[in-house]
């Protein structure tokens, strides 16, 4: 299934071309049929005898609606440029093949119209005109086809050639479902209708699908494809879906379809390649406000120029950024249009780059132009390598998915990247292999720096590494994995730590744990607080920090702290208890340790946390089997 789009001049009769061909009128306006001109895009198809659909999009010819002919020719197959006999190469002839030009739609027909009106020697002599013309552009040696669609003669031919054309394009599914929208409308007792061309893949009924900038869903409850119900529609095919879950004012023109979890980025900033049209008498300066057309997008757009303050149409490719009023969705190595408003008029054209792009700053000029020079072959090792240089770091399936490539294509991409150590895969992360080793050496940093600082402490915990070295939590913890794994650092808890790490106290140090030990030690029935322990014995914070690390005290509910001998002898005899009498009450404990409520409840209710006791209405029962 393909779709041809019309060009040309006002008048020179591309809706009937498509009405002598099709039998259907694609002006379907009120306003339309009234000035007897076509304003908005029409649509139109016909069946080849092999039984394949073509589709039509037929653009307006007026100057005055060049805005809706750009959305109809993005994205079509081939264009059929009709040019009439009597008038021959017009200025609207003209600017519709500069954009065929710009768009690199390099495959058509020249329809040469309305033969019937002149003379067969008046004839040749457009038709030599019409092959100079194109001589130097995309439809250079595009067969010339004359008809008269009012009387039907050359028809036939038409089609025949229309046959061998649709033979020669293959309309590629790469698995990347996109449909851009061009019409929304209402139906009564169906509900909500868009209409587009369907590129990249394949839709189906019950699919449940994104839209493009706005995130907003739905599901597509049919499919209507040339006046057939689909179960499933076709790249390349004219399709109108009728979702469910949305309303017409939620959808516009411009809008993107795509399958739900294939989104692509959103972006105000474009860097591209644009090209100026020769005949551009002055050139273009550097902030200029500008109309940027992509897709059936339209949006103002502010042009940056990356290496200059003007762009030239005599400097060829240029590399600048467009900067929009709000963001978008654009697709990798897609073809854009850029028309001045005033005087209106297309000036150039391009391909986009980069469509999430980081907002150009001068500092940066070199950087971002190396890298989008490296892009401009659009393969998909130069789109890895330029997306990593500028984030270091991406999901795989963000950028890539807004990139020409099918799901096996970037696998394999994938795999020589990792086996050629550039590139680091770890679980959807795709990671620059030098700023990988850098993140390990920052964390290892970290770690060392902590430990000079804090040699009793056992290290730093992962909330702490993680806010400096201010990494996506996956990422950060395939860090640590792998660090982990690697034997270059230990975790204990949620603390990590250099492997080679071990607390150890000074000579000073093994004199102050003793004073600690002596001073819990001294009223063994009223152990004191940390914050007690604190204020009577000072400069001890950092070995109390060390000695509750190593687990030599324990510190219960409400600050108590106990030596480890102490703990683990009452707990013993709180066992002891429960074994004897089947459950334990605060006066039998005081009575065993000689511990008041105030400590009596705080040791239970460490027992409760460990798992060892649990709370029945006054009394504590084994919580499990004891030992």
């Amino acid at each position: 299934m393909i779709t041809l789009g019309t060009a040309g001049h006002i008048d020179h009769g591309k809706s009937s071309v498509v009405k002598a061909l099709t039998s259907i009128d694609p002006d379907r306006l009120p306003e339309e049929k009234e000035r007897g001109m076509t304003i908005d895009l029409g649509f139109a198809w016909f069946a080849l005898p092999d039984g394949e659909y073509v589709g039509l999009v037929d653009v307006p010819g007026h100057q005055h609606f060049v805005h809706n002919v750009i959305p109809g020719l993005t994205g079509i197959d081939a264009v059929m440029l009709v040019i009439a006999a009597d008038d021959g190469w017009m200025p609207q002839t003209e600017e519709h093949l500069q954009i065929i030009n710009l768009l690199g739609i390099s495959k058509g027909i020249v329809v040469l119209n309305k033969i019937d009106l002149v003379e067969a020697d008046w004839c040749a002599m457009v038709h030599a005109d019409i092959t100079e013309h194109l001589s130097d552009t995309v439809l250079a040696g595009a067969p010339i086809i004359e008809v008269s669609a009012k009387s039907g003669l050359g028809l036939d031919d038409l089609k025949t050639a229309i046959g061998k054309l649709v033979a020669d394009i293959n309309q590629a599914d790469i698995g990347k479902p996109r449909l851009p929208i061009d019409r929304v409308f209402t139906i009564k007792g169906v509900g909500t209708v868009i209409t587009g061309t369907l590129h990249h893949g394949t839709l189906a009924v019950g699919d449940e699908v994104t839209i493009l900038p706005k995130g907003i869903r739905g599901q597509i409850r049919s499919i209507e494809s040339y006046k057939q119900h689909l179960s499933k529609a076709q790249p390349g095919s004219r399709v109108a879906l009728n979702l469910s879950g949305l309303k017409k004012e939620d959808l516009e023109r411009g809008d993107i379809i795509v399958p739900r979890g294939a989104e692509t980025p959103l972006s105000r900033y474009l860097d591209a390649e644009l090209c100026l049209l020769p005949s551009l008498k002055q050139p273009l300066k550097t902030g200029a406000e500008l109309s940027l057309f992509f897709e059936t997008t339209e949006s103002s757009a502010r042009v940056i120029a990356l290496s200059s303050r003007e762009i030239s149409p005599q400097e060829g490719p240029t590399l600048v950024q467009f900067r929009l009023p709000a963001e978008f969705a654009a697709f990798i190595g897609e073809r854009f249009i850029v028309r001045r408003n005033s005087p209106a008029e297309t000036i150039g054209g391009g391909r986009i780059l980069d469509p999430s792009a980081e907002r150009y700053q001068p500092k940066n000029a070199e950087r971002q132009i190396k890298r989008l020079n490296e892009r401009r072959e659009l393969s998909l090792a130069s789109i890895i390598t330029t997306e990593l240089d500028k984030t270091h770091f991406t999901k795989r399936h963000g950028f890539l998915q807004a990139s020409p490539h099918s799901e096996a294509t970037i696998t394999k991409a994938i795999e020589v990247k990792a086996q050629s150590s550039a590139v680091i895969v770890s679980n959807d992360w795709l990671i620059d292999a030098a700023f990988w080793q850098e993140q390990m050496r920052a964390l290892l940093d970290n770690l060392a720096a902590e430990h000079k600082a804090q040699p009793l402490k056992k290290g730093l915990s992962q909330a702490e590494i993680a806010a400096k070295l201010k990494l996506p939590e996956g990422l950060f913890t395939s860090l640590v994995e792998e660090l982990i794994t690697s034997k270059k650092i230990t975790r204990m808890d949620d603390v990590l730590a250099l492997s080679s790490h071990k607390p150890q106290l000074s000579g000073d140090q093994t004199e102050m744990e003793n004073r600690i030990i002596s001073a819990i030690m001294q009223n063994p029935a009223a152990p004191p607080t940390r914050t007690e322990l604190l204020k009577s014995v000072s400069g001890i914070a950092n070995v109390l920090r060390y000695m509750l690390e190593q687990g030599k005290l324990i510190e219960l509910p409400d600050g108590i702290l106990l030596t480890a001998a102490q703990y683990r002898e009452i707990k013993q005899k709180v066992i002891d208890i429960l074994k004897s009498q089947g459950q334990i009450a605060i006066q039998d404990m005081s009575a065993a340790t000689g511990f008041s409520r105030k400590y009596s409840i705080p040791f239970l209710t460490r027992l409760d946390q460990e798992g060892i006791t649990r709370r029945q209405d006054n009394v504590r029962l084994a919580a499990r089997k004891l030992e």
